[in-house]
């Protein structure tokens, strides 16, 4: 079985398209797991087994990264022929074309789902979480630096008020 192994710009673009879709979820949590998951899935499959044991800089699991594949590779130690034939091949008999195409594939397939996914997930938009809501924060009044002059909100300059310390002469 001839199979034509993708090109490394085709497999450069499908993770390109991973992150894209990964980051256009609007909740904040789907994005950061399916970014996540893509960076690891990607990492976990494409790289020397010695660099993708090492821990990811994304994930705070542990120590290494796992490994992850696409939906229907969970099981690699058996992968069901496309054609639909009852026989089942072991994954050590395939050689690294055949397995890179068959990740291709599957890959691809699962891009198809997570662009449905992440549209689905915008057009039921929910709130904002705090995390994704930068703000200003202005100190409350306490006697601590914030609440001198020029920090939490304080005049930088102006006259101090008639309370706290006698002016220094």
């Amino acid at each position: 079985m001839s199979v034509a192994a993708p090109s490394k710009s085709q497999i450069l673009n499908l993770y390109r398209r991973y992150l894209r879709t990964s980051q256009s979820f609007s909740s904040y949590n789907f994005r950061t797991y399916f970014l996540r998951r893509s960076r690891d899935m990607f990492r976990a499959t494409l790289l020397p087994s010695e660099q993708a044991a090492q821990s990811s800089p994304f994930s705070k699991q542990g120590a290494t990264t796992a490994k992850v594949s696409p939906s229907t590779l969970l099981s690699p130690e058996t992968l069901r022929q496309p054609a639909g034939a009852d026989q089942s091949i072991s994954a050590a008999s395939l050689t690294d074309q055949e397995k890179l195409s068959q990740f291709y594939q599957t890959a691809l397939e699962d891009l198809k789902v997570l662009q449905r996914s992440a549209l689905m997930n915008r057009l039921y938009e929910g709130e904002k979480l705090v995390v994704e809501k930068p703000r200003l924060i202005v100190g409350g009044g306490g006697a601590g630096q914030e609440a001198s002059v020029g920090g939490g909100g304080q005049p930088v300059s102006g006259p101090q008020s008639s309370g706290g310390a006698p002016p220094s002469s």
